[in-house]
């Protein structure tokens, strides 16, 4: 993980100042001729720079909540990576005034061939937390994951979604107040969904802050007050969360159906 620069004194939670960005992209390799044929059919690809983001400058003030939207290929898991600094722009500064937690598919770094309680300390040391901390926090992790059945049985013989509820639930853990979460600021169903909107909510009240990008439009219009919308590499739009869905996703406009003309029969 990249070092991250933390500003206690700062009066934003998150501030870009000025960043770009470019990745590195694979492309499948062109031409014509046996030799170029050969080498697409081998899998070769070139790798090039694409821009991600060019001179971009926002503000995320403490306690908000920021739903980051935009299409394909609009940057939104790398603006999360940027702010919670697991990213380090080409150019200009991500200014954090405190730990942001991000939330990005990390159930990919859990092992099945190790236990339940093993991976809970995993997890929580990679997201910053000392062994001590995370031995405070133990009983409320696995209370809140549902995951005492199966503490100190191998991972693999656990529920197919207990993956996620530990990273979630851990994350939830870590006592930070900002957070960058892609796809799931509440995950499961039923009861457990309603637990995971509590607690959230509550930190929500009590001033955290959450990035968040989400394809579900119900989610974000229920949690968050604001909208960044990213388009070719710039902010295309600081406004409601309304109004920038409708930016990313139009409403379909239903043409009124054709009245029969009356003819006078007489």
């Amino acid at each position: 993980m990249a070092r991250i620069r933390i500003e206690p004194e700062l009066p934003s939670a998150v501030e870009f100042d000025a960043v770009s960005l470019s990745m590195p992209r694979s492309k499948r390799r062109g031409g014509q001729g046996t030799r170029h044929r050969i080498r697409r059919l081998a899998g070769e690809s070139s790798r090039q720079q694409v821009p991600v983001f060019a001179d971009v400058s926002t503000t995320i003030l403490p306690g908000e909540s920021v739903a980051i939207l935009g299409g394909p290929k609009s940057g939104r898991e790398e603006f999360l990576r940027l702010a919670a600094g697991t990213l380090v722009p080409d150019s200009g500064k991500v200014h954090r005034q405190g730990r942001v937690v991000p939330i990005l598919d990390d159930s990919r770094c859990l092992t099945a061939a190790y236990t339940t309680r093993q991976n809970i300390y995993l997890t929580a040391g990679l997201l910053g937390m000392t062994p001590g901390e995370t031995a405070q926090r133990l009983e409320w992790i696995v209370e809140m994951a549902q995951a005492g059945k199966w503490l100190d049985s191998y991972l693999r013989g656990a529920p197919r979604n207990m993956r996620q509820r530990l990273v979630w639930t851990v994350s939830m853990a870590t006592g930070a107040r900002i957070f960058a979460i892609e796809k799931s600021l509440v995950i499961g169903h039923g009861e457990f969904m309603e637990r995971c909107w509590s607690h959230v909510e509550g930190l929500r009240a009590s001033g955290a802050t959450f990035l968040v990008t989400s394809d579900e439009r119900e989610v974000l219009e229920r949690f968050c007050d604001r909208a960044l919308v990213l388009k070719g590499g710039r902010i295309l739009a600081d406004t409601s969360v309304e109004e920038g869905l409708g930016l990313v996703r139009p409403p379909r406009r239903t043409e009124p159906m054709e009245q029969p003309e009356d003819h006078d029969d007489n």
